[in-house]
């Protein structure tokens, strides 16, 4: 599946991934997220539920898409994990991102984007 994504994306997806896990480790340097709340299987399954039509362009242009594109769809209660057997953001479950730590990621994303120096 990720494979196909990766393709669907003109290979554009893993680096993102890396992108995101990198501005992870800035997020929790910064202490904008708590350390171990942003696993990496969980920025995979964000970034896969991101459509393939916002991955253009070169990675600056695409964080900066993936980002507009997560601030404007405030109900991600239905985004899949990447292997597609569980919903991504889900409470009480060992299988799925703690719904207020997949926010966290987010706001704190956009918020090291916006105050970057």
């Amino acid at each position: 599946m990720m494979a196909a994504k990766h393709q669907a994306t003109d290979d554009k997806f893993k680096p993102m991934v890396r992108v995101f896990k990198n501005a992870r480790s800035k997020m929790v340097q910064d202490g904008l997220i708590a350390e171990g709340s942003a696993p990496s299987y969980f920025i995979e399954g964000l970034l896969y539920n991101v459509p393939d039509d916002q991955f253009v362009g070169d990675y600056q242009d695409i964080f900066l898409n993936i980002l507009n594109w997560l601030y404007a769809t405030p109900d991600r209660s239905k985004f899949l994990c990447a292997n597609e057997q569980y919903y991504l953001l889900f409470d009480n479950s060992h299988s799925c991102w703690p719904t207020a730590d997949g926010k966290n990621f987010i706001d704190a994303a956009i918020k090291l984007w916006n105050e970057w120096d």
